[in-house]
């Protein structure tokens, strides 16, 4: 009877061994694939989805934000960065500061030979604020982009507005406030500065403030953050 009986316990032991192994197999699964960064709109957070169509120049079409990222950078300066303004084509301080942005969509570009940092890709996120006279739609915001006539933005022709037309600029329509929702915006425009791996690397408002880093007297601009934080040549060079 003793021999039957440790048959058994070694049957039964067996059998939990294996149960355990399979278990804790699972928990090594789990803790490499769960991501332990959060999702949210602060720095140091993975970038929310941004959705809806998407217009570079040629007709609206579908986005995946997603396909920005490069989920296997490792700090060096050849995967691109994002740059994202929230904003609404009607919004007076976005229609003066349109020159700005299309310049610096130009200046961080991988093909002005005076950067030598990463490229960083521009969008906008174009919305509907709720407030009287804000009526847009896509056509207006690809005038606003393409700095064309026959649609209003602020009040005169889009195609008034300063400085040229954002060539390198990809808008987004978010005209139903969903991504502004997602992204929790509170005032437009609002900028994010966003590695190559989708982490928030700065925000406008509230973020860490990086001063004047192109001394134009103006601090914690969207561009004293690209300056300050975006991976470049001369750093990578010397790690």
């Amino acid at each position: 009877m003793k021999h039957t009986y440790d048959d058994e316990a070694s049957t039964l032991s067996d059998t939990f061994l294996k149960v355990a192994s399979i278990f804790f197999v699972g928990i090594l699964i789990l803790a490499f694939t769960t991501d332990s960064i959060a999702t949210g709109t602060k720095e140091g957070e993975r970038a929310p989805a941004l959705d809806g169509a998407a217009y570079s120049g040629n007709g609206w079409s579908s986005f995946d934000f997603n396909d920005e990222f490069d989920t296997t950078w490792d700090g060096n300066a050849s995967s691109d960065w994002i740059m994202i303004e929230f904003m609404d084509t009607d919004c007076p301080y976005c229609v003066r500061s349109a020159d700005l942005y299309g310049e610096a969509s130009e200046a961080f570009h991988g093909s002005n030979a005076n950067w030598n940092g990463a490229q960083v890709n521009f969008f906008a996120s174009a919305t509907q604020l709720d407030i009287t006279g804000h009526e847009s739609s896509r056509e207006e915001i690809a005038a606003f982009r393409d700095k064309s006539t026959g649609q209003e933005c602020a009040s005169a022709d889009c195609a008034n507005r300063g400085g040229s037309a954002h060539d390198l600029v990809t808008y987004i329509d978010d005209l139903d406030q969903e991504n502004m929702d997602k992204w929790d915006i509170k005032g437009t425009p609002t900028y994010f500065l966003i590695q190559p791996d989708g982490i928030i690397a700065w925000v406008s408002n509230g973020g860490t403030n990086v001063g004047d880093a192109n001394n134009d007297g103006d601090e914690n601009t969207f561009i004293d953050a690209i300056i300050t934080l975006v991976t470049r040549e001369s750093v990578q060079e010397g790690a």
